[in-house]
């Protein structure tokens, strides 16, 4: 018998019985949106028919089974509406080519005039991880970003993304953000989870009475209430609960109380008691919810002891350092790198991860940029995750989502049964071949190349610098000159307790040991940039390669030009102080630079609200340091320099009651001084 097909056109509809839940809406307009987006003829009207069958017999969750009636009638069934979305997203991906990543990787639709549908076996695949997730977190960049003139759909398509990729579980944002898209969240498909340092997802206490002390202690009654009210807006919902108390904010409740030294013992009373009282208050409100306990930061030292007292069927929610390391986050000064895969399940819980491919700490980490630590280096550490039973619940920290897809989907193969570790070399020719039209090669080496050249700022093998390690020391380096104060600020991490001449020389020899490697890989991308020929590949590069590199490298230069500079005001060469200052500022702005003028509409202004590693904060500071060079040398009237450097010795020494012409600016003498002090040596 002739194998039946179903052909795609521009004809087939895609329909369901209850558009009025949001899910099925949901994925009936995506699927209807991408037949629309590939097709470009018509055929016989047909329809895609999802049927949801909530009393089905599903021993996978979420599972889904496609048939092929008739040639007029395609049906999706699933018991769950998600399980449906996944139907809808896997004909849109495995039948019609839609890639996972189109929206954040601009992946070109292959157009033809029919698709011939005959193979019908699309099917979930076989996930061994339960709660798949991310956390849409230091969210700047996208909280302040439109595309289609609207925050709404640049969220419905991290959603949908999430979903591709087989993701069931979302933290979506931060603060007031998480609570504002929630509901979009949940019309996608997804479960809700919640921030560590936001106990079921409530509002922060600040903000309901900014005029009142945020103690729980002191308001007991008043968090109560903020928490029922979390709960009572989520049930209905599915929701794992997030369970604890830090405080206000992301910071332990004893570091805003000096009043009283806490004993370990009474720190886990109040967190222990804290717990026991949310959790009753969902099993009461929300019988049945999941709930989870995020071991992070203070906790992980109190766990250790036995200390906490946790009810027995909530998820242990475990986390790595913010570098991909399954070990304890450093705490400023303090990094004891307690390890988190060998801590014994005495209780025998669930346990899941909190992990990050992107990670914001003022201190060294990548907000920006990809994770210095290579894919590789993350792919061993989730099978050590895995190999420890800690994969019931893997929450993705993927920060704004666009500048980490590299990791994101290399992760997202991870929540897969058939998981294995993949080398370097192959990560990165997978998907460089799958992305890159042309010029594969070369763009393959640059990637390599990245995660080569990361400065090693600590002895421990993911102890390497992301694009906050430069950005945050520029700002330092300034305050500490301008100030004169003694040391850079909070930096005793990297440099150790000692003056701030001490501590630059640290600096410079790290930035040292890879500043040419950086200065390399940027002069190649911009070369290997210029090669490509073809638009869409040449902006993805662009937008995914080559503005990293810059951050990494121009603020590296702009950093170690700082320090050069203050060497000079150290010998009390002004003049070459000032001109230090000048290529640190243009090392800083070439980052700018490349933003204004990138090439992909849909992209140019993403970066616009970098409020963390905050390339614009740095030209103001960069330019303020220079002015104050030129006040220091250049006179009140900021004339001698160019009498000095610049003018005929006859015109400089006609002395005029006043100048004949405006003082220079400082762009402009600059320039003109390097002309002559340093472009003619």
């Amino acid at each position: 018998m002739a194998k039946q097909t179903f052909v795609i056109s521009r004809n087939t509809s895609v329909i369901t019985d209850n558009m009025a839940d949001p899910v099925l809406k949901n994925a009936v307009d995506i699927l209807q949106r991408d037949i629309q987006r590939v097709t470009t003829d018509q055929a016989d009207t047909n329809q895609i028919d999802l049927v949801l069958q909530p009393d089905a017999d599903q021993k996978v969750p979420d599972a889904f089974a496609i048939h092929d009636v008739s040639p007029r009638k395609v049906e999706i069934t699933a018991a769950t509406t998600r399980g449906l979305m996944y139907g809808a997203l896997a004909v849109s991906r495995e039948v019609l080519g839609i890639d996972d990543f189109w929206y954040f990787m601009d992946t070109p639709i292959q157009k033809q005039p029919t698709v011939i549908w005959s193979d019908f076996s699309q099917h979930l695949p076989d996930f061994q991880t339960k709660y798949r997730g991310w956390f849409v977190n230091d969210e700047l960049l996208i909280a302040d970003w439109q595309d289609h003139e609207s925050k709404a759909y640049v969220w419905d398509r991290i959603y949908e993304t999430l979903l591709r990729v087989g993701g069931n579980l979302i933290v979506p944002g931060t603060d007031k953000e998480s609570r504002f898209h929630r509901a979009g969240a949940r019309d996608m498909g997804l479960i809700i989870a919640h921030h560590h340092a936001e106990p079921l997802g409530a509002e922060m206490f600040a903000r309901v009475y900014p005029n009142l002390e945020a103690s729980y202690l002191k308001y007991p009654d008043l968090f109560k209430k903020l928490w029922r009210d979390s709960i009572l807006e989520q049930r209905g919902h599915e929701v794992v609960y997030g369970l604890g108390f830090r405080g206000q904010g992301d910071r332990p409740f004893w570091a805003d109380d000096t009043t009283h030294e806490w004993t370990d013992e009474e720190k886990a009373k109040v967190i222990n008691d804290t717990i026991k009282l949310q959790y009753d208050m969902v099993q009461e409100l929300d019988p049945g919810a999941q709930c989870s306990v995020s071991i992070y930061g203070e906790l992980t030292g109190l766990f250790n002891k036995g200390l906490l007292k946790l009810p027995q069927d909530v998820i242990e929610i475990w986390a790595d350092n913010g570098y991909g390391k399954m070990v304890s986050r450093r705490q400023w000064d303090d990094d004891p790198r307690s390890p988190v895969l060998t801590i014994p399940n005495k209780a025998h819980r669930a346990r899941g991860i909190y992990y990050h491919v992107t990670f914001h700490d003022l201190q060294a980490s990548s907000f920006l940029t990809l994770l210095p630590n290579s894919p590789h280096f993350v792919g061993e550490e989730i099978a050590k995750v895995r190999k420890a039973n800690m994969d019931t619940l893997e929450l993705i920290n993927v920060g704004n989502v666009k500048p980490h897809i590299l990791f994101i989907r290399e992760i997202a193969r991870s929540w897969r049964r058939d998981f294995q570790v993949r080398s370097e070399d192959e990560i990165i020719k997978d998907y460089v071949n799958h992305y890159y039209s042309e010029a594969q090669k070369e763009i393959a080496d640059i990637y390599q190349d990245y995660f080569k050249s990361p400065i090693q700022y600590g002895p421990h093998d993911d102890q390497k610098a992301g694009d906050e390690f430069a950005t945050y020391l520029i700002r330092k380096v300034v305050k500490a000159w301008m100030g004169h104060y003694p040391q850079l600020e909070q930096m005793v991490w990297l440099t150790g307790d000692v003056s701030l001449d001490d501590q630059l020389t640290k600096v410079t020899q790290l930035i040292d040991t890879k500043y040419a490697a950086w200065d390399r890989l940027y002069r190649r991308a911009v070369q290997v940039y210029a090669d490509i020929m073809g638009q869409q590949p040449q902006r993805l590069f662009y937008n995914d390669m080559l503005m990293g590199i810059a951050v990494h490298a121009c603020s590296l230069h702009a950093l170690r030009a700082s320090i050069e500079a203050y060497r000079h005001y150290q010998k009390a060469e002004i003049v070459h102080a000032f001109l230090g200052a000048d290529e640190a500022v243009r090392a800083n702005d070439e980052i700018m630079r490349l933003r204004r003028d990138n090439p992909s509409p849909k992209w140019v202004d993403f970066f616009h609200n970098d409020a963390y590693s905050n390339i614009e904060l740095n030209a103001v500071k960069l330019r303020r340091l220079r002015s104050y060079l030129r006040v220091l040398g250049d006179g009140p009237d900021e004339d001698q320099w160019e009498r000095k450097y610049l003018m005929e010795p006859a015109d400089a020494r006609v002395m005029l009651l006043s100048n004949t012409h405006l003082a220079l600016s400082d762009d402009q003498i600059a320039k003109k001084l390097r002309e002559q002090l340093i472009d003619e040596k």
